[in-house]
């Protein structure tokens, strides 16, 4: 059967996409892919507001209009982008189901139902391709596990199959660019393996022929953060391991596939939610093996409660040029909210160890920092930052504002206690690198810009930053040419 699949995603991995396209393929189906990228003009806007054009939805109904099936993938800042394209479809003459999958559907599947004809929750390998099979074969498909339904009764919500154990059985995602289609700017272009290898986007770059790659080693995280979508999967999952793993050898082949079939790889980003929370055996097989067998600089983001020296070690003698590591917060208290307790307690260890190893990383080691959170006291969000400011420049360590996403416990807290009344600007076009205090903003582009640290340092002073966080003051800061010229130009 022929199935079109959409990637609402800026970059051009679009790992889960190109997994599913493998699996239907694999299976006998015809599946095509549109990678909906944005244009050059609005990728340093806010990527959660794109729209679509007339003409290029013209576009993308001729690519369906032959398909029985369409699948859409997204994440909570890609429903009103879901939405927009799924109605944009239908009223084109696009009848047949639309099924959609990803974190979103599987924490408000009642919401995505008032707009996609089929919901699935979890993982979607198994349940497309046997939807697929259905839909071919012409049978009843209602009741397959994973996927819900609006019925005339209400939301019919299947069981949810196992999580998938052995990822060795996953197929790699689909480089071939069979039916492989890009948007470029009002048209829909065929993507051809040297548009892919030449493709410039925020991590997606080629350079002298070579390309930046990513893809995931395991799925899943052994920790349950109030903020993290891992945890809505240990809610649903409770009884099965939160973490698997790929074999060494399964990511090696899959790294070989690259270089043979798309291009040859110059940096590795392998983004595991932790992919040092393997054991120490297991880590030092992995990345024996890589180096051997591969030998490309690589990246990884790491948890400051599965790091140690013999890990590090192993890490930084076969290859690895980047660490990324979660602080989060400076405040023992948001820590316990943020469900990070035991990890903010050895924090200044594991932030002494990566330091140790910064003269070995290029770009230097990274930070990630959460502020901008509705709980929060103005000294405790003062001592984040400051505390972003304590590493040597330069400095690239991201500050996001906190996303309360549907299905976490902070966004149950959140709905309880009044803070959310507007989703839509609050969570679905929310952008994490915008600040809600002009304050913030500002001075967050000014530490990105690697100003003085005693400028960074004057403005934090408690007084300073209590008096432009006054509502009058920040009511000038919003006042639109204002607010254009420190968002734009600062």
């Amino acid at each position: 059967m022929k199935t079109t699949l959409i990637s609402l995603d800026k970059e051009l991995f679009s790992i889960s996409i190109r997994i599913l396209s493998s699996c239907l393929k694999k299976a006998g189906h015809d599946a095509k892919t549109a990678f909906l990228v944005p244009p050059d003009s609005v990728k340093t806007a806010n990527k959660f507001l794109t729209g679509y054009s007339e003409q290029l939805l013209d576009r993308l109904a001729v690519l369906c209009s032959d398909s029985g099936l369409i699948g859409i993938s997204l994440m909570s800042n890609q429903f009103l982008q879901a939405i927009r394209l799924t109605e944009g479809l239908k009223v084109r003459g696009i009848s047949v189901p639309f099924i959609w999958g990803g974190i979103q559907p599987t924490v408000e599947p009642e919401e995505c139902l008032e707009y996609a004809d089929i919901i699935c929750m979890g993982e979607g390998e198994e349940a497309i391709v046997e939807l697929a099979d259905a839909l071919q074969m012409g049978r009843e498909y209602t009741s397959i596990r994973n996927l819900c339904f609006k019925t005339t009764g209400g939301i019919l919500k299947n069981e949810l199959r196992p999580l998938i154990s052995d990822l060795d059985a996953v197929p790699f995602p689909d480089y071939s660019c069979q039916g492989h289609y890009i948007a470029v700017g009002d048209d829909l272009q065929l993507l051809t393996r040297e548009k892919l290898a030449g493709y410039e986007g925020e991590r997606f770059k080629s350079r002298n022929g070579k390309i930046m790659y990513m893809f995931m080693t395991s799925r899943g995280c052994p920790f349950n953060c109030s903020y993290c979508g891992n945890n809505v999967y240990r809610r649903l999952y409770p009884k099965e391991i939160p973490v698997r793993w790929r074999s060494p050898e399964n990511v090696i082949e899959e790294l070989r596939m690259i270089q043979r079939d798309v291009a040859p790889i110059s940096y590795v980003y392998m983004v595991d939610d932790n992919f040092t929370a393997r054991s120490r055996e297991k880590l030092r097989a992995f990345c024996e093996l890589y180096k051997k067998k591969i030998g490309i600089p690589f990246f990884v983001q790491v948890n400051p409660l599965t790091i140690n020296e013999e890990k590090m070690e192993i890490l930084f003698n076969n290859g690895c040029a980047h660490i990324t590591m979660g602080v989060e917060t400076a405040s023992e208290r948001i820590a316990d909210m943020y469900y990070r307790g035991n990890a903010h307690g050895t924090v200044e260890k594991a932030i002494a160890l990566v330091e140790k190893y910064r003269h070995l990383q290029i770009p230097p080691p990274t930070y990630q920092f959460i502020i901008d959170n509705p709980w929060e006291t103005l000294d405790e969000m003062l001592n984040t930052l400051r505390l972003a400011c304590s590493f040597p420049r330069p400095w690239s360590n991201p500050i996001y504002s906190l996303m309360l996403f549907p299905g976490v416990p902070l966004y149950y807290k959140a709905l309880e206690e009044g803070i959310i009344h507007n989703k839509t600007e609050q969570i679905y076009t929310k952008n994490w690198r915008s600040q809600s205090r002009p304050f913030l903003q500002l001075w967050i582009k000014m530490y990105h810009a690697n100003f003085h640290p005693f400028i960074l340092h004057f403005m934090l002073l408690k007084w300073i930053a209590r008096f432009f966080t006054l509502k009058p003051v920040e009511a000038i800061f919003k006042t639109r040419l204002l607010r254009r010229f420190w968002e734009e130009y600062v």
